[in-house]
C-alpha cells in the first residue's frame, strides 16, 4: 500500500513537470499555505484596534491530456480572522471562502501560443448558516500567452465573478521577461506580479511585488449583506528552497486603501452597524508560508 502511494505522488511531480514545459512563469505551486497578518486602527472616535489575519490554502492539479493539452483542477481556500477591540468590548468575525477553478490549457505546435480557460466556482460566507444559492458566485478566467522568443513572453485576458456587489470584470495583460540568467520579471496584472532575483541558484530568492485582489463575502445573519475587501498591496518577498521543490517564503509590505467593508444587500450602501466591518488606516503586514513549489529553470 505504502509503495502505491509512492507510485501516486511519483506520478503526479512527473505530470506536472511535463506541464510546465513552455509555461513563462518560473515555477508551479502544488500546494500553497500561507498566514497573512496585519494590525491598524479604525477610523473611530473609540480608537479602536483592528487585528486581520488571513490563511490561505492552494491545491494545484495538472493533468496531462497529450502534447499540447492539460486539465487543470485547482483548489482554494481562505479564512479572514478580524478582531476590533476598544474600552468597551473585542470581537472577532470569520470569513470563509472556497475556490474550484476547473478548466484546460491548450498550447500550440510551435509552442508560440498557449490558451488556457476557467470555470471558477465559489462559495464565499461567514457559513454561520445553511449554505444556499446566496452563498454561491460564478466566474471564468481566460488568459492567452504569446512567446516573442524563450525570454520573453506577452499575456492578455479577462477575468469575470459574479460578486455579491454585481459583476466584476478585470482586464488582464503582463510581459515575463527572463531579463538575464538571475533576473526574472512575471505575473499577471494587475491581480499579481514580481520581481525575482536569484541571490543564490536554487537556494535563495528575493524580490518586490504587487497583489491586487477583490472579492466579496456573505454575511449570513444579517439579511444577507456582504462584505467587500479591495486588497492592495506593495511588498519585498524572500523564498528559501530548505529542499528542491519545498520552500519557506516570507513576505513584508504594505497595504494601499485595505478595509474590508461591510454593505447592504443588493446596494452599494455601506452597512455602518458592523463596526468591524468600517474603514481602518493602512497598515505594514507580514506573511509566511509553505509551498512544495516545481520550478522549470532549476535543473
Amino acid at each position: 500500500m505504502g509503495y502505491t502511494f509512492i507510485r501516486k505522488i511519483v506520478f503526479v511531480l512527473a505530470t506536472l513537470l511535463l506541464s510546465l514545459k513552455g509555461v513563462s512563469q518560473p515555477y508551479v505551486d502544488i500546494v500553497n499555505t500561507s498566514a497573512q497578518s496585519l494590525q491598524s486602527n479604525y477610523k473611530d472616535a473609540l480608537n479602536s484596534k483592528n487585528t486581520t489575519t488571513d490563511y490561505f490554502l492552494n491545491l494545484t492539479i495538472p493533468l496531462v491530456l497529450d502534447s499540447q493539452n492539460t486539465f487543470i483542477v485547482r483548489f482554494y481556500g481562505e479564512n479572514l480572522q478580524s478582531t476590533i477591540k476598544n474600552d468597551l468590548y473585542t470581537q472577532t468575525y470569520n470569513l470563509y471562502s472556497t475556490l474550484l477553478p476547473i478548466g484546460l490549457q491548450h498550447e500550440t505546435k510551435n509552442r508560440k501560443w498557449k490558451f488556457m480557460g476557467l470555470v471558477m466556482p465559489k462559495l464565499s460566507s461567514d457559513f454561520k448558516a445553511k449554505i444556499s444559492s446566496y452563498d454561491l458566485q460564478v466566474g471564468g478566467y481566460g488568459l492567452a500567452t504569446y512567446a516573442l522568443n524563450k525570454k520573453l513572453k506577452i499575456k492578455a485576458g479577462l477575468f469575470y465573478n459574479r460578486e455579491f456587489f454585481g459583476n466584476f470584470f478585470v482586464p488582464l495583460f503582463s510581459i515575463d521577461w527572463d531579463a538575464t540568467d538571475r533576473l526574472k520579471l512575471y505575473g499577471v496584472l494587475p491581480t499579481t506580479y514580481r520581481i525575482e532575483y536569484a541571490l543564490v541558484k536554487q537556494k535563495l530568492y528575493a524580490g518586490l511585488a504587487f497583489k491586487s485582489y477583490t472579492r466579496s463575502y456573505r454575511l449570513s445573519d444579517a439579511n444577507h449583506d456582504y462584505v467587500k475587501n479591495v486588497e492592495l498591496q506593495t511588498k519585498a518577498f524572500l523564498d528559501v528552497y530548505i529542499k528542491k521543490k519545498f520552500v519557506l517564503f516570507a513576505e513584508f509590505g504594505r497595504t494601499i486603501g485595505y478595509s474590508p467593508l461591510a454593505y447592504l444587500y443588493q446596494t452599494k450602501t455601506e452597512a455602518q452597524y458592523i463596526p468591524i466591518y468600517t474603514k481602518i488606516q493602512d497598515a505594514f503586514f507580514f506573511n509566511v508560508g509553505l509551498a512544495l513549489r516545481i520550478r522549470n529553470d532549476f535543473k
